[in-house]
């Protein structure tokens, strides 16, 4: 009969005994053990965890705990997952944005797209130990976006597979795709392919008003226009896992994404000149150009771990490089100036260096309430040089266009250190972090006339983060964050980039951007409903950062005309709160709802002395359904409403919208299908109205939002904790 401490200490009190304990040895003073306890073989007590907690900045959800979902696969687990959503594609969706960083045991996956789809399509459920899911990332994850972390618990012993699979949709797209896996006890691989032809097009129409300076009304505007993109491109991905001893983990990766994009696009335009050359003018506008493209990356990754209390070092090392070559024309027709007609011809080339970095990190666990983490990284960002050539051909001769043409090159480095700690009372999580750096950029411009930028800031990244969990399961998480986004090159450039009727420029006084964000949330698990919670937050940002539309007079052009500049606003908030339903009856089916209102302000200084801001309520309102049916079936619809809002010297108008979508996992899910439906009606519109005193208007965008996409995935092999899943030998 199998007797631990633990079991002895409850089996003595509940008869009443004395003990004596001394290091690890436990006396009893008499025990007495009824005959229906003396005739069982074995005896074990667990403390069972809590299904979802909260845990420093962590929202978890323990999949190891939640037998019903073991037979399913990580997108199954993931969909139970505190406010993450995946379409019947696999998109990975968190709070409605598929801006998320997915990472693997405490480190970034580095797949995405389609290799990340069927990495989490293929991945069984029962392999999961937890899933972390992390809105408000404290230093230690480098990013400002929120991450989606996967922490396994067992390890396949085998695993080999091979995967082949094809997407597409009637606007057209197709894709194909490959995939090898190979996974032994101590090695594995993975490769996957893929090639990917589409086809997307954008109509657009507006009008603007330009007025001068004094309130003049110097020009009046409007325009239709039509584009065609279609892009060729492929994607390979390699990479391996290699397992040294118990201790010792070696990881590489490696990709490339080589692409032929072109756009063709049709403007037809009509305006009236009040003040410059006053008259009715019209002309078409037609543009065909080619973008040929690749890059590459690749990195390694190195892990020691030294105990099984979670200390543990790792270093990685990697870089990336990208490159492309852009050619094209534009060609302006005018229907009432005659002679006026040209044609611009371009060759651009851009060359990207070699980017690198490294990090390095340690975790020590101190005791079972503290852990301390410290880290320290750095690289060289993507140095490259960018040529901009550019002809006049008027009368069919070709003149070297001097004010469009020009070379530049930039190149950054940044490094930094970050420490957090990490302290547990009870119930409650403190976590502190900084992370502290230095990052520079430089760059130079030489065309019509030259422009150099050489700028190095200090950035500091402080994070505070508490939670606290009860053992009914509420859960109480409040965190803060400040950050610093520095600008970039291009950005602090004052060369002007001219083009046919505007210019763009940057802006040489630009700040780096400080933004706080402050969350407090709140959220209660019940076991036969589901979770409810709500959420508060405040996002300030000083100095940040806003491309703005204005219209000045220029020299060139000899008239009032239109550019871009980036400016700092003096203030801009946003404060709301969100309300989270999720009404969960069953492990697999989830009926979300969430709706939130919030205030944004802005405060904007766009000319010397003159001010403008402007403050709105706002609101969102999603309802997202999933269910999956005799384990074979799935069935996915989002429905998303967003109202009026409001950007600097910009008014947005509503937006609805409806995806819907089935999947089937069939033949003992070696054959899956999917049918999705985007924009069901096709109400996926974008308005605007621009609320600038001297350059009013707006316009209409339609994108091919609409499309009803297929997929079909084939397998072959056997993933061996899946098999174990279902024949019950996993528990």
């Amino acid at each position: 009969m199998k007797r631990t401490a633990i079991v002895l200490l409850l089996l003595g009190a509940a008869a009443g005994v004395g003990y004596a304990q001394t290091n690890d040895t436990v006396s009893l003073d008499s025990l007495y053990i009824p005959e229906s306890v003396r005739q069982l073989e074995e005896m074990e007590v667990t403390a069972e965890r809590p299904l979802y907690s909260v845990d420093g900045e962590k929202q978890l959800y323990n999949v190891g705990d939640d037998p019903s979902v073991q037979t399913g696969t990580a997108s199954d687990a993931l969909q139970n997952a505190p406010g993450i959503e995946v379409d019947a594609e696999g998109n990975i969706t968190l709070r409605g944005s598929q801006s998320v960083d997915v990472w693997i045991d405490d480190r970034p996956s580095n797949l995405s797209g389609e290799a990340l789809r069927q990495y989490i399509k293929n991945l069984p459920a029962g392999a999961i130990d937890r899933i972390e899911v992390i809105t408000n990332p404290s230093a230690r994850y480098g990013g400002s976006g929120p991450v989606v972390n996967l922490v396994m618990r067992r390890k396949v012993k085998r695993n080999e597979f091979f995967t082949f699979g094809a997407s597409g949709n009637h606007r057209p797209q197709l894709s194909p795709w490959v995939s090898y896996v190979y996974g032994g006890k101590r090695f594995s691989f993975n490769v996957y392919a893929e090639y990917d032809y589409s086809h997307t097009w954008t109509d657009q129409s507006g009008s603007n008003v330009m007025l001068t300076p004094q309130g003049d009304t110097s020009a009046m505007r409007s325009y239709t226009s039509h584009s065609d993109q279609r892009r060729h491109g492929s994607y390979l991905w390699l990479s391996g896992h290699y397992d040294i001893d118990t201790q010792r983990t070696v990881r590489v990766w490696g990709g490339a994404y080589p692409s032929l994009s072109t756009n063709n696009a049709t403007t037809d335009c009509q305006w009236r000149e009040l003040i410059y050359a006053p008259g009715d003018y019209s002309y078409r506008n037609t543009s065909d150009y080619r973008f040929p493209q690749a890059g590459g990356f690749g990195g390694v990754e190195y892990t020691r771990r030294f105990n099984a209390e979670g200390e543990k070092l790792w270093l990685q090392l990697g870089a990336s490089t990208f490159g492309y070559h852009g050619n094209g024309t534009d060609t302006r027709t005018y229907t009432s100036l005659t002679g006026q007609d040209v044609t611009l011809q371009s060759d651009t080339r851009s060359r990207g260096g070699l980017g690198t970095y490294i990090d390095v990190g340690y975790t020590l666990p101190l005791g079972k309430q503290w852990e301390l983490e410290v880290g320290l990284g750095g690289g060289r960002e993507f140095p490259g040089s960018y040529v901009e050539a550019s002809d006049s051909i008027i009368g069919g001769i070709a003149v070297h266009d001097t004010l469009r043409s020009y070379a530049s090159s930039a190149s950054g480095w940044k490094y930094q250190a970050y420490a957090t700690v990490q302290r547990r009372f009870g119930n409650l999580t403190v976590k502190l972090g900084m992370q502290a750096g230095r990052k520079h950029v430089e760059g130079t411009w030489d065309g019509y006339t030259t422009a150099t930028v050489d700028r190095t800031w200090t950035v500091p990244v402080p994070s505070v983060h508490l939670t606290y969990s009860t053992k009914s399961m509420h859960n109480f998480a409040f965190s803060w964050t400040r950050r610093t986004e520095t600008p970039t090159a291009d950005n602090l450039s004052p060369f002007v980039k001219y083009y046919t009727e505007s210019y763009d420029v940057g802006n040489p006084s630009l700040k780096p951007t400080v933004t706080h964000n402050i969350e407090g949330r709140w959220d209660k698990y019940y076991d036969c409903f589901g979770t409810v919670g709500a959420e508060v937050y405040w996002r300030t940002e000083q100095n940040a950062v806003s491309k703005v539309g204005d219209v000045v007079y220029n020299d060139v052009f000899g008239r009032e005309v239109s550019f871009t500049m980036p400016y700092n606003i003096g203030d801009a908030a946003v404060a709301g709160g969100t309300l989270n339903v999720t009404y969960r009856p069953t492990a697999f089916f989830n009926l979300r709802l969430s709706a939130s209102a919030y205030n944004y302000h802005y405060r904007l200084m766009f000319r010397p002395g003159e001010w403008v801001e402007d403050t709105a309520w706002s609101g969102r309102l999603r309802l997202n359904a999933w269910a999956k049916l005799w384990d074979v079936l799935q069935l996915f619809g989002t429905v998303s409403y967003t109202t009026r809002q409001i950007a600097p010297m910009n008014i947005h108008e509503p937006v609805f919208r409806i995806d819907l979508g089935v999947s089937a996992d069939l033949q003992d899910r070696r054959l899956s299908l999917y049918l999705n439906v985007k924009d069901v009606f096709g109400s996926d519109t974008k308005q605007w109205q621009s609320t600038n005193p001297y350059y009013s208007g707006g316009g209409r965008r339609t994108t091919s939002s609409r499309y009803v996409s297929l997929g079909l995935t084939l397998r072959f092999g056997k993933m061996e904790l899946e098999s174990q899943a279902r024949t019950g030998g996993q528990s």
